[in-house]
């Protein structure tokens, strides 16, 4: 089998591109990233940020806030802290030449070792370059969460074919979707596999792409695999995946987001699904990375939104650092596309008639929500390296970037780094969606104002000492003690070398001020893991909520949330007719005693990956929900009265 190719654009030469900007230092100034970050490994520049990697903040500022800059999006370096006899001191010249020197010496060590063979189940020469997965975490008493991801009978390992991350496009990783395809009340996972591309990869003549996998959830917390009898091998390399019933039939259709064409599956309803790319006309060849299904118009038909990453260029190497790839600044970006539903089985591309015809950007993720509760979706878009945007919506399906005038399109020192992922949720417990954003430098937790702002709160939550020497991927907001506020948990990772990070469990105390919670969460989280996705999920139905987590050239973990049962919940299965029949977009408020919780039925897409679709409350104590309103897209307002707690309910739109 040949092996398949990058689309024809995303070879386009593109001479003086006009935001590329200067080469990349240490520092990350801009253009090129350096091979690895110099950190207290190497025996080297030991100042308290083992390796941390956050952008053009100096390695003296660990643990400190950086000094705010006055112009927005200006690539400057916060002030260094650290006393200037001292600095003036080192031997400055030295110590660059020998990092860079021990740089080198990784690197060519990287490029010389190739780890042993995987699981055994299939020959290297079918897999690729495979590499030895983590072995099962063995649980210690107490640990909130277990990997339970042998025992459940998840046997996916990402296929990577190369011997080391050499290129831009190898360091993202794929994903998968949560989605409950056979409605039988358990949600079932689907996982994204890459396979050897040319350009891209490296694998040995005659290496066979992997298929993507459909684990079935047989409801006694195992899966089983049936991809085959499903249909959905899959083909290319896949990146990232969204869940949606495009045509209203009650069967909850797929979408495959590639690096080349993508695909559109639909669901026949008898446990298959049958590739309708060409008729629906969304098969769009770019640098796919993310997808989300949402109803743009209000019409009761999800349209779609497609995130291109960039124009990518094999040929191109740093001109700084030779042998290290260059960032994304270096590569033309590449516009993401929208096709608005035609309710036919077809989509009309309207990128430019919505507005959202963006083509400098460099897309991560799409993250819908409705940020001002108006009752219609907007889109928060994380891009690398430039300015992230928040669409929003007219209510008739036209679209308005704001981020830069409400306060998200940067970080909170005026930077533009790599953005991976939004993730929303109500952090501190006034009612209105906030966002927390995973970055390859500061991340950022933006707390929406009464006045339609946002305020970073990045480092007054504590989330800034707590992440910044991490490398964030994927990250979700969750309940994970069902306590009625938004916890956090971040899939960490090295951009760079096929070495693991550990991820974070950080717990909120309601007024979105967090603290670490890894050891609450157990033996994982001592564990460094390559992750890129991560997704929330009920795979047990048990109230608990569970996590998935993708990870670069290893395997994927399902971590079963066994925390003690001493708080309350209640789950929404939501089923529109006037409104599309997910539900996407309807705005939920629950009232219980003197709690009040608003939420939304998201099509819940982050860095790579789709979780759990449902509705999910943590109650705390409340043993009874007093009131629940649920406001439909299509306009209709129902109201639900003294409703028992820890149930899954579902909940159909009224008609009229």
């Amino acid at each position: 089998m040949t092996q398949p190719s990058l689309p024809e654009q995303a070879f386009k030469a593109q001479p003086g591109d006009p935001d590329r900007g200067a080469a990349w230092t240490i520092g990350r100034e801009s253009g090129e990233r350096p091979g690895r970050p110099i950190s207290e490994a190497d025996g080297l520049l030991d100042f308290g940020t083992r390796e941390n990697y956050c952008g053009a903040e100096c390695r003296h500022t660990a643990g400190v806030r950086p000094e705010p800059f006055s112009r927005v999006g200006q690539r400057a370096r916060p002030r260094c802290l650290a006393p200037r006899a001292w600095r003036q001191a080192w031997p400055w010249p030295l110590i660059w030449t020998l990092s860079w020197l021990g740089v080198g010496l990784l690197l060519a060590q990287d490029q010389r070792t190739t780890a042993p063979g995987g699981p055994g189940r299939e020959g290297e020469g079918d897999r690729g370059s495979m590499r030895r997965v983590t072995p099962p975490i063995a649980p210690t008493p107490g640990d909130g969460y277990e990997d339970v991801t042998a025992q459940a009978g998840l046997d996916f390992v990402h296929q990577f074919c190369h011997e080391r991350i050499a290129n831009i496009l190898l360091s993202n990783g794929s994903g998968g979707a949560v989605l409950d395809y056979d409605k039988d009340g358990w949600v079932d996972i689907y996982l994204l596999n890459w396979g050897p591309l040319e350009g891209v990869t490296r694998a040995a003549p005659g290496t066979r792409r992997q298929p993507n996998r459909l684990y079935r959830n047989r409801g006694d917390g195992t899966f089983e695999d049936v991809t085959r009898r499903a249909g959905l091998d899959g083909t290319g390399f896949a990146s990232a995946a969204t869940a949606g019933d495009f045509d209203n039939d009650g069967h909850t259709d797929l979408y495959v987001a590639n690096v080349g064409r993508n695909l559109l599956y639909r669901n026949r309803g008898d446990g298959t699904f049958v590739d309708v790319t060409d008729r629906a006309g969304v098969g769009h060849p770019g640098t796919g990375i993310s997808a989300a299904f949402v109803d743009a118009d209000r019409d009761g038909w999800l349209d779609l939104y497609v995130v291109n990453y960039l124009t990518y260029t094999p040929e191109k190497e740093s001109e700084q650092n030779p042998g290290a790839y260059p960032g994304p600044l270096a590569y033309p970006g590449e516009a993401d596309v929208f096709y608005r539903n035609r309710g036919d089985g077809t989509f009309e591309e309207v990128t430019r008639a919505a507005g959202l015809f963006a083509p400098v950007h460099r897309g991560m993720s799409v993250s819908a929500f409705d940020c001002d509760w108006d009752g219609d979706v907007d889109l928060y878009v994380s891009n690398d390296d430039t300015p992230n945007g928040l669409w929003q919506n007219d209510g008739r399906g036209g679209f308005r970037d704001i981020g830069l005038e409400v306060g998200v399109a940067f970080n909170s020192i005026g930077e533009a780094p790599g953005s991976m992922n939004a993730t929303v949720a109500d952090a501190n417990g006034d009612g209105l969606p906030d966002l927390f954003i995973t970055r390859l430098g500061y991340g950022s937790l933006y707390l929406r104002t009464a006045q339609g702002l946002y305020d970073d709160r990045m480092w007054a939550s504590g989330l800034g000492r707590l992440t910044q020497k991490y490398v964030a991927w994927g990250g979700v907001f969750l309940d994970f003690d069902n306590d009625s506020d938004a916890d956090l948990f971040m899939a960490n990772g090295d951009a760079f070398k096929l070495e693991g990070a550990l991820s974070l469990l950080l717990e909120n105390d309601g007024r979105a001020h967090f603290t670490d919670a890894a050891a609450k969460g157990g033996s994982y989280f001592q564990r460094p893991v390559n992750g890129r996705g991560a997704a929330v999920l009920d795979y047990d139905n048990d109230g608990r909520l569970d996590l998935l987590v993708t990870a670069l050239a290893n395997r994927v973990f399902l971590l079963r949330n066994r925390s003690p049962l001493e708080h309350h919940w209640l789950k929404l299965q939501l089923e529109g007719t006037r409104s599309n029949r997910n539900g996407y977009g309807a705005l939920v408020t629950l009232t219980a005693g003197e709690l009040t919780l608003r939420a939304e039925a998201l099509c819940p897409t982050g860095f790579l990956m789709q979780g759990d679709a449902r509705v999910h409350f943590g109650l705390g104590r409340h043993r009874v929900v007093d009131r629940l309103e649920i406001r439909w897209p299509s306009g209709t307002v129902q109201v639900l009265a003294n409703l028992a707690v820890d149930q899954i309910l579902k909940v159909r739109e009224p008609h009229p």
